[in-house]
């Protein structure tokens, strides 16, 4: 009888037991549905500030370079109308003036024999001027020249037209004449022009 009463007792005592730690998982069960969604949030914000504070550190990547495809403009045929051309402006070109004949140019009057003025004694007063040299070395010769005679009868100008041979000698005419010569000029009519006229001179020695 003792163990029969016993083993009713341990059964009674496992039941009480296991009601109790039902009652316990029950208690246990119900707080975890509970709490387990706010824990749930709390893990959730801060598994966001932790990856908030990863892309704060590292910079995000470079986006990748955009192009644009090419625009493409479609070609469109346009009619070609064909018409009349502007009219043009008739510009009157201005007719050329006829180019100014140059005036004839006056012919220099022929060279003529130079004529001495008269009351001039030309012998006389050249003969100064024959060169002591050709003196001394009896140098004789004749020279032609070609004298300028001003309107008031002096000559401005010479030139040897055909040489006496001798260098000094045709020297010795030309100056004599320009300082001593005095002739009757060209003359148109009744006024007086400036002319080259031609003239021989000689030298010759006198005992």
């Amino acid at each position: 009888m003792s163990s029969g009463k016993y083993s009713r007792k341990a059964i009674v005592g496992f039941v009480v037991i296991g009601l109790h730690v039902a009652l316990a998982l029950g208690i246990i069960v119900a707080t975890a549905f509970k709490y387990v969604p706010q824990l749930a949030d709390a893990l959730d914000m801060r598994l966001v500030k932790q990856v908030e504070e990863e892309m704060k550190k590292t910079p995000p990547p470079p986006p990748p370079d955009f192009k644009p495809p090419p625009v493409t403009t479609p070609l469109v045929d346009l009619p070609i109308v064909a018409g009349p051309p502007p009219p043009q402006a008739i510009v009157a070109k201005p007719e050329p003036k006829p180019e100014p004949k140059p005036a004839p140019k006056a012919e220099p009057p022929p060279i003529t024999q130079a004529k001495v003025a008269k009351g001039s004694n030309l012998g006389e007063a050249c003969a100064s001027y024959y060169p002591s040299a050709s003196k001394r070395l009896s140098e004789e010769g004749s020279v032609v020249l070609l004298v300028f005679i001003a309107p008031n009868g002096k000559v401005t100008e010479t030139k040897v037209e055909t040489s006496s041979g001798i260098q000094r000698l045709d020297d010795a005419a030309a100056k004599c004449v320009t300082a001593q010569g005095r002739f009757e000029p060209t003359k148109v009519g009744n006024e007086a022009i400036g002319s080259w006229q031609r003239m021989k001179w000689t030298w010759r020695l006198t005992n």
